[in-house]
This record gives structure tokens, C-alpha cells and sequence, in this order.
């Protein structure tokens, strides 16, 4: 199998499971991982390539709106509900634009602090 070459332009953290939920549940996405050039989230409707949103991060990460467009969508998967109806699930690729200095420095924030948790993580023993 072949390997492919690395896409990514800059280093990227996940986010935890308990950033994902909570303060994000009433924008209807969860955030997956973040960096300083984007964001990749999972939700409910397909977007189209293109349009323009934002993505208002956690209270935990800075409480910050960072405005970008979409750049990429395609369907993660589907489940069937208890009423037999069928959900699908998205995840999409957002691109950050125009951001202030200071939308740059609490972006900044945020992935330390990202960082800093997934390096502790990692750090822990297996249980």
C-alpha cells in the first residue's frame, strides 16, 4: 500500500470529546479539530463548496466567532432513528478568512491550550 504525502500545511490537535458538546449544540455542529488555517466539523445538512459561515469556538477554547468558508463537504455516514428515518452525517472542511489580530492571537490560545490537553493525554497510562 502506498503512502501518500502529507497535505496539511500546518500542525493540527484534536479536539476532546468533552469540547465537542455542550456549548457547541446549539450552532447543530461538533467540532472535530482545529488549527490556525481552519476547522473540520461533523452535522446534519450537506453545505455546498463555497459558502460563507462562521464557527463560534467553546467557552473553554475563548468563546470566539472566527468567519471562513467552506472548502470541502462530503457525507461521514448514516443511521437509522428509533422512528425508522434515516440521518446522515457530514463532515466538512472550513477555512478561516479574513480574521483580525486579534481573532489570530485567541485562535493562538485555543490551540495551546488544545495542545497542552492532547500532550497530557498522551502522557497518561492506558487503563
Amino acid at each position: 500500500m502506498g503512502t501518500e504525502p502529507e497535505r496539511r500545511r500546518v500542525m493540527r490537535v484534536d479536539v476532546p470529546h468533552h469540547l465537542r458538546k455542550g456549548d457547541l449544540e446549539p450552532h447543530f455542529v461538533h467540532l472535530l479539530n482545529l488549527s490556525p488555517l481552519g476547522v473540520r466539523v461533523t452535522h446534519l445538512e450537506p453545505w455546498n463548496k463555497g459558502v460563507g459561515c462562521s464557527v463560534d469556538l467553546p467557552s473553554a477554547l475563548g468563546a470566539i466567532q472566527l468567519s471562513g468558508r467552506v472548502v470541502w463537504t462530503r457525507l461521514r455516514g448514516t443511521e437509522q432513528t428509533l422512528a425508522g428515518d434515516r440521518r446522515d452525517h457530514y463532515e466538512s472542511g472550513f477555512e478561516f478568512t479574513g480574521l483580525t489580530a486579534a481573532q489570530q492571537a485567541a485562535l493562538a490560545v485555543a490551540l495551546a491550550t488544545l495542545h497542552a490537553a492532547q500532550v497530557a493525554a498522551e502522557r497518561e497510562p492506558a487503563t
